[in-house]
């Protein structure tokens, strides 16, 4: 049986979409790396180059960039889950400039489709 599909925001899957990871206070500084998974208007999964720890939670901030053009995008968002040591799920906390997550969300379009 397929699960009921819940999200009001369609996810992407865009190919080569790198992301840093950076874990604010109270956790020790932490900078993870990876590659998205999916993204939408209201989160991103990502999948992490090397493991990590387990008990991580609390917000982030998180640095997306276009693979040819490696134009960057930053956002604040909170950890929403964490499978495996090597997948992240992050919520968008701070709603960015609606232009300016649009204009990125676009090129993520373009990535998934080729």
């Amino acid at each position: 049986m397929t699960e009921v599909e819940r999200r009001q925001s369609p996810r992407f899957n865009p190919q080569g979409l790198k992301a840093n990871i950076i874990f604010e206070p109270p956790h020790e500084p932490a900078n993870l790396q990876g590659e998205v998974v999916d993204i939408s208007h209201t989160g991103v999964k990502i999948k992490l180059n090397s493991p990590a720890a387990a008990g991580l939670n609390g917000k982030v901030k998180i640095q997306l960039f276009l693979p040819e053009s490696g134009i960057p995008f930053s956002i604040s968002g909170i950890l929403k889950y964490h499978n495996n040591s090597d997948e992240l799920g992050l919520h968008y906390m701070d709603c960015p400039v609606v232009e300016a997550l649009d204009s990125f969300m676009f090129e993520c379009v373009k990535l998934s489709k080729t």
